[in-house]
């Protein structure tokens, strides 16, 4: 039986400690709670004759989730895709938790990760330290996988925006200093008509979306079996 895990949590309702050996720097959360505060996470294949093809991890937010499904259907009998989503800045004192669960989940080859769009209101340099934090992490549990940093995208909201290309900055500044490859999005749909491709301030149309699948799944089958 394929095993999944789905979690939905209001903030009212969370009580995660910290792991010791991993401290945020952002423990205090300077950015604080969202109203409602969320987790979506499905890992698949982890026993059937599936198992064994490579695996990834989709790291992100509802940016992700509105991708993550046309991914696998592009990478479907290629590369097992799995997906951990949710609300939480990288400063949040819950998120290194919810991220080790998530990488405790399976082996990955390729590791595809995002955080942004839930961090304008996060100072930048707190959100960096965050970053780095997170990408050690990352690096100490699943130390065989391919890391991929993706980009924050653009919103309809011009001020906004400003604020995830400073992000974007910063974690183009880290990720390059440790060689990571980047899958940018940003540079993808920042072109695009906003009136025409933009559901909302942050979301996408369903042409959209399938643009940014098609990018994501090229750029994981690029890091699995990279040109000669």
């Amino acid at each position: 039986m394929m095993r999944k895990s789905v979690w939905m949590m209001a903030v009212c309702g969370l009580a995660f400690g910290l792991w010791a050996e991993e401290p945020n720097p952002g423990s205090d959360y300077l950015r604080g709670h969202e109203n409602i505060e969320w987790s979506i996470g499905y890992a698949f294949h982890l026993t059937d004759g599936r198992k064994n093809l490579p695996r990834v991890l989709l790291v992100g937010d509802s940016i992700c989730n509105g991708y993550q499904g046309a991914v696998q259907k592009r990478l479907d009998g290629k590369v097992n895709v799995s997906y951990w989503v949710s609300s939480y800045c990288l400063t949040s004192p819950n998120y290194l938790t919810l991220l080790a669960f998530y990488l405790d989940e399976a082996k990955y080859d390729v590791i595809h990760f995002n955080n942004g769009l839930h961090s304008l209101d996060t100072p930048d340099e707190a959100w960096a330290a965050g970053l780095k934090a997170a990408l050690a992490l990352i690096r100490r549990k699943q130390p065989q996988a391919k890391l991929i940093w993706c980009s924050s995208t653009p919103l309809k909201d011009a001020d906004k925006t400003e604020k995830v290309k400073r992000l974007n900055a910063l974690a183009a500044k880290e990720t390059a200093a440790l060689g990571l490859a980047t899958d940018d999005l940003f540079a993808l749909l920042d072109p695009l008509d906003r009136a025409a491709n933009w559901s909302d301030v942050y979301h996408h149309t369903a042409p959209v979306r399938e643009k940014e699948a098609d990018q994501v799944a090229k750029t994981v089958l690029s890091v699995l079996a990279p040109a000669p």
